[in-house]
């Protein structure tokens, strides 16, 4: 039986006019490494807490304006932000830099190896970064042109393995993955890129639960994102890489740390090997990186001569637990000339994006997820009469909602 939804119009389209002043670009960012004082921190996974830093978190911005009206894209490594914290700092954000908050975007590379909890102080570490590298990208605009392109990279695998003993987080080569890599780059008027907005299919798990530091503590680390975004920038002088997240809800790294492989009867066993993973994280940036190198070179960008389109309409779809209420999912969209971006505030997996992209033709449409807040794990309906995959097992929802909700809405806000 097909499940009701209720759909808010919460921020209507921009409306369009014959033609617009130049696009501008500016890019800044900010560390949100934890103080010192708040170690040890939990790792989420109930052990090792974190000790110490490996390698520096960012919030990253990207700073869009035209004909005076601003719209900013901004990538945090988080696990994800909550929807009370979004909405806390999207007030902030369009208070102090009077944007509309229709055109605030505030997206988490989702990975693991940070703070798991915004609490003790950290949530205002994290905003005042967010803010720091808004205010740095406004210092730094640069007339730009927009292009888009793909390729691919295989270092993603569907994590839905069943054993006899039921699904483990494991690996299914034979199940959905996309191993498209999606670029959207603004380049300068000698074409060089500027910024870089590259979207992959896979969790940030690569070091995930590894004992990664000094005796039982693990270290915190930007992973695979932090990784492909350094490899990137170090490449092309002057310009900033934004990895975000695509529709990775059931999509985990070929090579973790700390990975488990069904025994002789079923049973999951362990390997971690612990600040080996480092190297795991190295190489699958670095495959992942020349991969995003090679798109952008072959990038050959335009003028945008159509305004910047932005929309968001939050969902409410009907939850497991009885006594909860409906629970909000949004829907995002920003149309930058011929290219558009989709955001979905929860962990989407392959199935939906497959059925996003045969909908809408979207060949220069990129899907970011954990975007504007969080709702959680996100299955396609078909999944949830699979059995009890990781991903069904962790959604707060129903099946019947969310694979239609996110398909028919995005579809919908696209064609205005």
């Amino acid at each position: 039986m097909k499940l009701a939804m209720v759909i808010t119009f919460a921020l209507t389209i921009v409306t369009a006019v014959p033609a617009c002043a130049g696009l501008t670009a500016g890019t800044g960012k900010a560390k949100i490494d934890p103080a010192a004082s708040l170690f040890p921190l939990d790792n989420g996974s109930g052990d090792a807490p974190f000790n110490g830093v490996h390698d520096s978190l960012y919030a990253r911005a990207l700073v869009l304006e035209q004909d005076r009206v601003r719209t900013i894209v901004v990538v945090t490594d988080t696990t994800n932000l909550p929807d009370d914290v979004y909405d806390r700092l999207v007030a902030r954000i369009a208070d102090r830099y009077r944007v509309a908050k229709d055109r605030i975007w505030l997206t988490s590379t989702h990975v693991h190896t940070v703070p798991w909890s915004l609490g003790k102080g950290y949530e205002q570490t994290v905003s005042d970064g967010v803010l720091a590298a808004i205010g740095e990208a406004m210092k730094t605009p640069e007339a730009v042109t927009v292009g888009s392109g793909a390729g691919m990279a295989f270092i993603n695998v569907n994590r839905d393995e069943q054993t006899a003993k039921g699904f483990i987080l494991g690996q299914d080569p034979s199940g959905p993955s996309d191993k498209t890599v999606r670029v959207v780059g603004f380049f300068r008027a000698d074409n060089t890129p500027k910024a870089i907005l590259a979207n992959y299919a896979v969790h940030a798990v690569i070091l995930h639960s590894s004992v990664t530091g000094v005796g039982h503590n693990s270290l915190i680390s930007a992973d695979l994102p932090g990784a492909t975004d350094s490899f990137v920038d170090a490449h092309y002088v002057g310009a900033m890489t934004f990895w975000t997240s695509g529709a990775a809800g059931d999509q985990n790294p070929i090579m973790m740390s700390y990975y488990a492989e069904p025994g002789a009867d079923g049973t999951p066993v362990v390997t971690d090997l612990k600040a080996a993973g480092f190297m795991l994280v190295d190489r699958l940036g670095q495959n992942l990186g020349l991969e995003i190198i090679r798109v952008v070179d072959a990038i050959r960008p335009q003028p945008v001569t159509t305004p910047i389109h932005a929309a968001q309409t939050i969902v409410r779809c009907p939850v497991k637990a009885t006594d909860r209420a409906p629970k909000p999912l949004r829907i995002s969209w920003l149309g930058i000339g011929p290219i558009n971006l989709v955001g979905v505030s929860g962990e989407v997996g392959a199935v939906i994006d497959r059925r996003l992209r045969e909908r809408t033709g979207g060949h220069a449409t990129v899907l970011m997820t954990l975007t504007n807040g969080y709702a959680g794990y996100l299955p396609d309906d078909a999944s949830y009469a699979r059995g009890n995959t990781f991903e069904v097992d962790h959604s707060f929802l129903l099946p019947g909602c969310a694979e239609s909700a996110i398909v028919d809405t995005a579809a919908r806000l696209m064609a205005r």
